[in-house]
């Protein structure tokens, strides 16, 4: 139950930094120096959004993006996906 709700809270945080990502983009397109800064916070984005299926295997990835984002909503709901996420046990 708690990967269900770790995945349904990796998602919307994902599509919520994808949505910030994609602003910070379109604002730093025009400065050639800031551009990775751009494609780097779309890479927080979508990381978690791949990962929403199997959150047990990705809690060290999905607490460092939720830190590294900390100041957003989608970065707080990750860091608690990361958190309540658990390792699928054999």
């Amino acid at each position: 139950m708690s990967n269900e709700t770790a995945g349904t809270l990796a998602l919307v945080g994902g599509i919520l930094n994808l949505i910030g990502g994609i602003l910070i983009t379109i604002a730093l397109l025009f400065t050639i120096i800031l551009a990775p800064l751009g494609i780097f916070a779309l890479l927080l984005g979508i990381l978690p959004i791949m990962w929403r299926d199997d959150p047990g295997s990705h809690r060290v990835g999905l607490i460092i993006i939720g830190v590294l984002t900390l100041f957003s909503i989608g970065g707080i709901l990750i860091l608690v996906a990361g958190i309540i996420a658990e390792e699928e046990k054999d």
